[in-house]
C-alpha cells in the first residue's frame, strides 16, 4: 500500500469513526484560538481612533469586542463536556476496531495463533507508534492551535499587501512587500527543509528506539499480565517470585527512562537549528514593520496586529511541522495495521431466512466435503459424505488431530469447506442467512469461555434475561440450589473484574454454566465438544449421559477422543486422519475389525 494511500485511509478512518467528536473540537478550537486575534484586531482599531483624535468609536468597539469575546468564550465552555465526552467515546472505539475486527474475520484466521500474535502487536503500537490512529489524533489535537494561529497570521498579514511603494526612498526597491514576502517564503521553505530532515531523523531515531523498547514492551506487558491475574498469586507466594517481578518490572522501567531521555536530548539538538532561523525570521520582520512605520507606509496602529500575528504565526510553525512530520514518520505500522483489519470477513454470502419450526425438523447432509486451511497445502478433512437425521444421538470420536471439531466448526460454517457442500433441508447452507443459521446450534467447546458477567448474564449470554428460564436452566445441570443461596442469585457476578461481590467457581461449575448456556439457548442441534477432557472418564461419562437426558429429541453430536458417549448414542462415526474410517452402532462397531474396535479395547476399562 502506497504511502499517500494508507494515511488518506487512516485520515478517512479517523473522520468516519469520530466525526462528531471532530465537528465539535474544531468549532471549540476556533472559538478557543481566535480570542487573542481578534484581541489585536480591535486593539488596532482602537489605537487607530486615538491617533487620529476619533473618540467616539473607541466606546463602540469595545462593546464590539466584549461581545464577540464572551459569545467565543460561551461557544468553547458550553462545547468543552461534549468534546470531553465525545473524545472518550470516539477514542474507546477506535481501540476498540482490531479486537471487533477479530469477532467478524473467518473464524480459521481469529483462532490463528499468527493473527492472534499479531492483535497484540498492532494493541501495543496502537499506543506507542507515531503513526498508530490514536496517536494521528494525538498530533491532529496538538496541531490545532497551530494551524489556527497561522491562517489568522495569513490573514492578519493582508495588509502588507496593500502598502503605499511610493513612499519609499530611493534605492530601496528591496523593501517591497513582494520581495520580503518572496524571501521570507525562501526561508520558511528552508526551514521547512530543515526540519523535515530533522523530522525524518528522529523518526529513525524514534523507529529504532521502540525496535529497542519491543522486546522489553513486550515482556512488561506480559508480566504485567500475570501481576493483573489473581489466579498466578498462588504460585507467586508459593516460589517466591513477588520479588523477581517486582526488580523486573524497576528494571524495565529504568531502561525505557533511559532510552527515551537519551532520545528526549537528541530530538532537542535538531531543533536548534529550526527554532533559530524562525527566531531570526520574527526580528527581521519586527524590523522591517518598524521601517516601513517610520516612513509612513504604513498606519501606526498597524504595528499592534502585524507584530503580534506574525509572533504567533512564526512560534506556531515549527510545531505545526514539527507534529506533521511525526504523523507521518511511520508508516510501516499503519500498513501492519490496516493488513490485519483487510484479513477477509465472514462470507455473508445467502440472505435466506431459517424456518422456524416447532418440531425441529432440520436435516443436514454433507457431500464431498473437504477442508485445507488457507495457505496450507495439507488437507485436515478429506472428502466427506455423511446425512444426520433428525433427533439422533450421534457420537464423533477418534485420537487427538483426527479431524473431529474441525469437521463440528464445518458444520456450524464457522469454517467454509475447501470442496464440497453441506446441506440444510436439501438446501446449501450458503444461501441461508448466516446469523440464522448459526442460531441452530447450541454448542459447547472443550475451550468454552465464560465472562465476568453476571451468572444470569454467562447463561442467557445477553444483558437483560428470563429469570425464571435461567433458573430452571441452572437446575437441570445442577446449579439451580447453589444460585439461590448466593445473596445476589442470578444476579452475581463471576469474578471480581466488575464487582468485588463477585464469585469464583470451580472447574466442574464452569463446565456447568457452560452447558446451562447451550440449554438456554434452546437450539434443535446440541454439540458437546470436549469440555470435559481435563475430567477423569468415568465423570465425563456420568456429564455426558445427563446432557443426553437433557438434550431430549434433539440432534445432538458427541465429540471425544475417548468413547464416553458412545454406548448411548444411536449411531457413532469414527474419526482416522480426516477421513470417516468406519459408522455404525457401537455393537456392529464393536464387533468387526477397525479403528473403534482398538480405541474401545484401549478404555474399556474405564466403562465396564
Amino acid at each position: 500500500m502506497e504511502k499517500l494511500t494508507v494515511f488518506k485511509r487512516a485520515f478517512s478512518d479517523l473522520f468516519r469513526i469520530g466525526k462528531t467528536y471532530y465537528v465539535l473540537f474544531f468549532i471549540q478550537s476556533l472559538a478557543r484560538y481566535s480570542l487573542p486575534f481578534i484581541g489585536y484586531i480591535y486593539m488596532t482599531q482602537i489605537v487607530d481612533a486615538l491617533t487620529r483624535n476619533d473618540m467616539t468609536r473607541i466606546p463602540s468597539l469595545i462593546v464590539q469586542y466584549l461581545g464577540i469575546l464572551l459569545v467565543l468564550q460561551l461557544i468553547s465552555g458550553w462545547i468543552d463536556p461534549l468534546v470531553t465526552h465525545e473524545d472518550s467515546l470516539f477514542l474507546k472505539t477506535l481501540f476498540a476496531e482490531p479486537n471487533k475486527k477479530m469477532l467478524t474475520m473467518h473464524y480459521h484466521h481469529a483462532e490463528s495463533s499468527e493473527v492472534r500474535e499479531e492483535l497484540d502487536i498492532i494493541n501495543r503500537n496502537m499506543m506507542s507508534s507515531q503513526s498508530s490512529l490514536p496517536m494521528i489524533n494525538v498530533r491532529i489535537k496538538e496541531m490545532m492551535p497551530g494551524l489556527v494561529s497561522i491562517t489568522w497570521g495569513l490573514i492578519l498579514l493582508s495588509p502588507l499587501f496593500s502598502v503605499n511603494t511610493n513612499l519609499f526612498p530611493e534605492g530601496f526597491w528591496w523593501m517591497h512587500p513582494g520581495v520580503i514576502i518572496s524571501l521570507f517564503l525562501i526561508l520558511i521553505v528552508i526551514s521547512v527543509r530543515i526540519q523535515i530532515s530533522s523530522s525524518k531523523k528522529s523518526g529513525e531515531l524514534l523507529k529504532a528506539l521502540l525496535a529497542e523498547l519491543k522486546e522489553s514492551n513486550a515482556r512488561f506487558f506480559y508480566e504485567d499480565g500475570i501481576l493483573q491475574d489473581f489466579k498466578s498469586g498462588k504460585e507467586m507466594r508459593l516460589y517466591d517470585l513477588t520479588e523477581k517481578m517486582i526488580e523486573n518490572k524497576k528494571a524495565e522501567s529504568n531502561y525505557t527512562g533511559k532510552l527515551l531521555s537519551e532520545n528526549y536530548k537528541r530530538f532537542r539538538a535538531m531543533m536548534i537549528p529550526t527554532t533559530g532561523l524562525f527566531q531570526v525570521m520574527t526580528y527581521l520582520t519586527y524590523a522591517y514593520i518598524g521601517v516601513l512605520v517610520l516612513i509612513g507606509a504604513l498606519p501606526v496602529a498597524l504595528i499592534i496586529q502585524l507584530s503580534s500575528a506574525l509572533s504567533q504565526m512564526v512560534s506556531a510553525l515549527p510545531d505545526v511541522i514539527q507534529h506533521g512530520m511525526m504523523l507521518i514518520s511511520s508508516p510501516g505500522e499503519l500498513e501492519q495495521y490496516y493488513a490485519f483489519m483487510d484479513l477477509p470477513d465472514e462470507e455473508v454470502v445467502g440472505s435466506l431466512p431459517v424456518e422456524k419450526r416447532l418440531d425441529n425438523d432440520y436435516n443436514f447432509a454433507v457431500k464431498n466435503m473437504s477442508f485445507s486451511y488457507p495457505g496450507s497445502d495439507e488437507t485436515v478433512l478429506k472428502n466427506i459424505t455423511e446425512r444426520f437425521e433428525v433427533g439422533k444421538k450421534y457420537a464423533i470420536v477418534g485420537e487427538n488431530g483426527s479431524g473431529k471439531t474441525t469437521f463440528i466448526k464445518l458444520l456450524t460454517r464457522l469454517y467454509e469447506p475447501s470442496e464440497g457442500t453441506i446441506k440444510m433441508n436439501r438446501i446449501d447452507a450458503h444461501k441461508y442467512d448466516l446469523r440464522e443459521y448459526f442460531n441452530l446450534f447450541g454448542v459447547v467447546f472443550q475451550d468454552y469461555h465464560l465472562v465476568g458477567f453476571s451468572l444470569g448474564q454467562n447463561v442467557s449470554v445477553k444483558p437483560y434475561f428470563d429469570r425464571e428460564k435461567v433458573l430452571s436452566t441452572l437446575d437441570k445441570v445442577g446449579l439451580g440450589d447453589v444460585v439461590r443461596n448466593f445473596p445476589n442469585q442470578e444476579d452475581t457476578y463471576l469474578g471480581t473484574e466488575f464487582e468485588e461481590s463477585g464469585i469464583s467457581v470451580s472447574g466442574g461449575q464452569e463446565q456447568k454454566l457452560a452447558i446451562a448456556r447451550s440449554l438456554y439457548k434452546d437450539s434443535p442441534v446440541m454439540i458437546l465438544d470436549e469440555p470435559t477432557a481435563a475430567l477423569d472418564p468415568l465423570t465425563e461419562f456420568e456429564i455426558y449421559q445427563n446432557f443426553d437426558n437433557l438434550v431430549k429429541d434433539k440432534t445432538a453430536f458427541y465429540i471425544s477422543h475417548r468413547l464416553s458417549s458412545s454406548k448411548f448414542c444411536d449411531e457413532i462415526l469414527v474419526f482416522d486422519k480426516g477421513e470417516i474410517v468406519q459408522r455404525g452402532t457401537h455393537k456392529e462397531l464393536v464387533d468387526q475389525e477397525g479403528k473403534y474396535r482398538e480405541l474401545w479395547n484401549a478404555q474399556a476399562q474405564y466403562y465396564q
